[in-house]
């Protein structure tokens, strides 16, 4: 060896090199990975494991969507008590839920995530209320207020949505038309904001038209996207109808996301077929890219059918990279043959290099061989960091000895510091040989 190639070897050894930018890299690639498969979970109705890797996705620092995972491990935590034996067991977990919402709205208070965290604690809060813990009550009145606000809820107005919440045990048929009167002519976005969640709880037809008229006409944008949320919880044919009208008609870009969500959570045959059509409409990217989101959840033919088709008609970039996350997301041999024809195809260096992260994220044997070859074959060295990334994530024996091989007989300086950094931090002891190796030459 050469002495001047040996002492950089060693160098690399004694500082970790690059390691500010590899363990950036290394932290905010795995904290999206735990996220992502969190994220999986809950679609697939996982609740516990959800829980779990919700957590350990909050532990690490590097993760950039805190308040999004507090809301959807409350929501798993809510989802997961309701499948307990024990009521302790039920309280118990509603009171972290609770807490993971209180996390969200105290750390990061402007979050999109505020509104409905909000709506979930109402929700947890009437639940724990029902098992005997009257102190949850201060949360189904809170929870119906502005936080945009200047002014503090005077005690008028504090009966007020007392009053209106104690509405929820009533028959329907005599608390609608008070309610309907505060929606129409209330003054208070509060009050509009809480009536609309007590009428959300009654299923009459008039309480839906009721609902899809506020969601149009409100004149407070968060009033409407409130009664879209609600809307989009009733899961029958008529709600989803009005919230395909609503779409049609409404410019908000905030009120169209929560609509996309809402389709994405409908049991209605027709919510694909929205979805796909908002999916295959370039006139507004930011709604192509939630609807393209949550097809990439569904588990159905016509979902990859459509992530395939787009990604094979699209040129750009960051929808590409988008399109190869949700093409990552789906279940079965066609996404995951998709994913390797990316990432063999080297014409587009920045898609082969998402491709192969994303399949670096399949815990499969056969991903690791795939890697490896993909490794030796691809002359883009940004692809073949990212192979070198993916292969270190299989935390295996195997992989270990995959990148010793490619050490070894690695001729670019910059790709073997990279395989040198990784090998140190999988603490194998093959990889310890293999650096005292170096450092004794």
């Amino acid at each position: 060896m050469r002495p001047i190639f040996k002492t950089a070897l060693v160098a690399a050894l004694l500082v970790l090199v690059p390691a500010s930018f590899l363990a950036a890299q290394d932290e905010e690639a795995k904290a999206a990975a735990v996220y992502e498969k969190a994220k999986k979970l809950v679609y697939e109705k996982q609740w516990q494991q959800a829980v779990d890797a919700y957590k350990e996705a909050l532990k690490l620092p590097a993760l950039k969507v805190a308040d999004e995972a507090h809301y959807w491990l409350a929501y798993s935590l809510y989802k997961l008590s309701a499948g307990q034996a024990k009521v302790d067991s039920q309280v118990r977990i509603m009171q972290d839920a609770v807490n993971n919402v209180n996390a969200l709205l105290k750390g990061f208070p402007d979050s999109d995530w505020a509104d409905d965290a909000k709506a979930l604690r109402v929700s947890i809060a009437e639940a724990l209320v029902d098992s005997g813990l009257s102190d949850f009550k201060k949360y189904i009145r809170e929870d119906a207020e502005d936080e945009d606000d200047e002014e503090d809820v005077d005690p008028e107005m504090e009966m007020k949505l007392v009053a209106l919440n104690a509405m929820l045990n009533m028959d329907p048929e005599k608390s609608f038309p008070t309610l309907e009167k505060v929606v129409r002519e209330g003054k208070s976005p509060k009050l509009r904001e809480q009536a609309l969640f007590v009428l959300s709880q009654q299923r009459s037809p008039k309480a839906t038209d009721l609902l899809a008229e506020m969601a149009a006409k409100d004149p407070e944008p968060k009033v409407r996207e409130q009664a879209i949320f609600w809307l989009g919880q009733r899961r029958d044919e008529a709600s989803f109808a009005a919230l395909l009208k609503l779409y049609d008609n409404v410019k908000d870009a905030e009120a169209r996301e929560k609509l996309i969500f809402a389709f994405s959570q409908s049991p209605s045959p027709k919510a694909m077929d929205k979805l796909v059509e908002i999916a295959r409409d370039g006139k507004n990217p930011d709604a192509q890219e939630k609807a393209v989101f949550w097809l990439s959840q569904k588990n159905d033919p016509r979902a990859l059918d459509i992530l395939i088709e787009l990604y094979d008609k699209t040129t750009d970039k960051d929808a590409r990279e988008k399109l190869i996350f949700a093409l990552s997301q789906q279940k079965g041999e066609r996404s995951r043959q998709k994913m390797i024809a990316i990432a063999r195809d080297g014409k587009d260096p920045d898609a082969q290099g998402k491709a192969i992260f994303w399949l670096g994220q399949m815990k499969d044997p056969s991903i690791l061989d795939l890697l490896v070859e993909l490794y030796k074959k691809t002359e883009d060295v940004e692809a073949r960091k990212n192979a070198v990334f993916s292969i270190s994530q299989h935390n295996s024996d195997a992989a270990v000895r995959k990148m010793i091989e490619l050490a070894r007989a690695e001729k670019n300086l910059e790709l073997k510091k990279l395989l040198i950094f990784w090998l140190g931090q999988s603490r194998n002891e093959e990889a310890v040989r293999f650096l005292q190796e170096i450092i004794e030459k």
